[in-house]
């Protein structure tokens, strides 16, 4: 008995640490008189609301098709992701509050039929202010949503400015023009979009009504000057496996590009579920508190690597892995082309041979080709003179960048030299573009491609092009598009290698 009772106080003892958590209150709900109906949310309230007078930032978050007001703490589980970070000190608590958006897109229909936009900003919004303590700025609210969701904190923001001062929006649902007008069946259209915007039972172009253009982020934008969002912080994430979505997403990020409109980019691995989106979720919160806190942060990395010895050859400079001293052992070879001076040499080297000491990856010959140089007669050079290399295309990859591309594409065209093929910051036209996925095309198994583009590169729009006409082509490939760190080209170096690697070794 006594040990029972010492148990029970030993449990009772650790409540409250155990209970040091969010509060998650789901179900919750508003009276609209918008909507003529009971509205359904959640709220979470991070740690220490209850005990505490801070005034808190309040971040809405807006579900997809098929979700609702618990989408976000069942699947996203965001009270514990948000409460990780805070922490680890990456951002300050805030509130995060979880509505029920129905069919909506967030929006009011054209025929006045249903009010949700009016609903959430004049009813949902002053609500959560007058019952909970907010911060009542600009900067102390922000809207996040996923798909359908993602459509809606675009639109909803944008349209809001005095409101809102950043958005986040993973794989928004937004169209093109063009998918706008071809989409179908004519049911399943008028149903998702022309029930709300207008033009039911209409095709073409008379499906673009300016009902329908005054709530698209793509037209909203297209219609604001970079003074017009001074300060408003715009986040877009999207997966590279997406379908028609990757389309539209790319158009609109080289709308802002075009206008000059600052904002966040990043396509990452992943489809339209929330295995993608949750890789997105620390990001998307690092990038809201610093909105919430009026300021934007930066990263700071540095390394210096051993010495590493070379051979230099006419066009190429070529480093062994480091168990090769003494064996007869031949490697596979990674080919890079670009401009690369040593030290940054040895800096690559240094961190692939730490890969493959913390077994991350096999051990490989690396080939540092000079800029611009015949590829195809510089592998060709390399792999008679030199001994410990496994000449065959199974065998061999390639890392380029810039216009180095077009000697990529030069070496698969006659012969298929590689299993792999990144393309870094490619710098090219549209016979490039076409070229490489006639080339790609042809051989079917091999190579296998890996495109990586920065958001606000100038030659955004050649790989943005290769990655749709890959997709067209039902042709397997990476892509990836994000921020360096301190202007570092190879920030993500080690994706490279292991995807390279991997192909290698598939």
């Amino acid at each position: 008995m006594k040990k029972i009772l010492l148990y029970i106080i030993l449990f009772l003892s650790g409540i409250d640490g155990a209970w040091a958590l969010p509060i998650e209150k789901e179900g919750m709900s508003i009276y609209s008189p918008s909507l003529k109906q009971e509205v359904s949310y959640s709220i979470i309230l991070p740690e220490g609301y209850e005990h505490s007078e801070t005034e808190y930032p309040v971040l809405y978050m807006f579900h997809g098709i098929g979700g609702d007001y618990t989408s976000w703490l069942e699947y996203g589980n965001v009270a514990r992701v948000m409460d990780k970070m805070i922490k680890e000190g990456k951002i300050q608590p805030f509130i995060m509050v979880i509505p029920d958006g129905y069919l909506s897109y967030y929006s009011d229909t054209y025929d006045g039929s249903s009010l949700y936009e009016t609903f959430f900003i004049k009813e949902l919004v002053p609500y959560i202010d007058n019952n909970y303590r907010t911060r009542k700025d600009i900067n102390g609210r922000s809207i996040i949503g996923f798909s359908m969701g993602g459509f809606g904190a675009l639109s909803v923001s944008l349209r809001n400015r005095h409101l809102f001062g950043s958005v986040v929006a993973l794989s928004p649902s937004i169209r093109t023009e063009k998918q706008y007008i071809e989409e179908g069946p004519q049911k399943g259209w008028d149903n998702q979009w022309g029930r709300i915007f207008g033009g039911v039972g209409k095709n073409g172009k008379q499906r673009l009504t300016s009902y329908y253009k005054q709530h698209s982020p793509y037209h909203i934008l297209s219609t604001l000057r970079n003074s017009d969002l001074k300060g408003f912080g715009i986040m877009l994430d999207i997966g590279d496996k997406e379908g028609t979505l990757c389309e539209s997403n790319e158009e609109l990020h080289r709308l802002l590009l075009e206008r000059q409109i600052p904002h966040e980019w990043e396509v990452r691995s992943g489809g339209h579920d929330f295995t993608c989106w949750n890789t997105a979720l620390p990001k998307a919160f690092r990038f809201i508190n610093e909105y919430f806190n009026g300021k934007r942060s930066g990263n700071s990395e540095s390394s210096l690597p051993n010495e590493t010895p070379f051979i230099q050859t006419a066009n190429a400079t070529v480093y062994y892995p480091e168990q090769a001293q003494g064996s007869t052992r031949k490697y596979p070879i990674i080919y890079v082309q670009g401009e690369i001076n040593e030290q940054q040499q040895k800096v690559l080297v240094s961190q692939f041979h730490q890969m493959v000491d913390e077994n991350k990856t096999w051990p490989a010959v690396l080939c540092f080709v000079k800029a611009n140089t015949d590829l195809s007669e510089t592998i060709s050079d390399i792999e008679k003179q030199l001994s410990g290399i496994r000449g065959s295309q199974r065998m061999r990859a390639l890392i380029t960048l810039g216009d180095n591309i077009k000697e990529g594409i030069e070496a698969i065209q006659g012969e298929n030299l590689f299993t792999g093929i990144v393309c870094v910051n490619a710098i090219g036209n549209e016979n490039d573009a076409q070229n490489l996925i006639k080339a790609v095309n042809s051989y079917k198994r091999y190579p296998r491609c890996w495109i990586e583009i920065l958001p606000e590169s100038k030659e955004y729009g050649f790989s943005s092009n290769i990655h749709i006409l890959l997709k067209e082509s039902d042709l397997e490939h990476e892509f990836r598009s994000r921020k360096c760190k301190e202007a570092n080209v190879f920030t993500y170096w080690e994706d490279w290698i292991l995807y390279l690697n991997n192909r290698i070794h598939v």
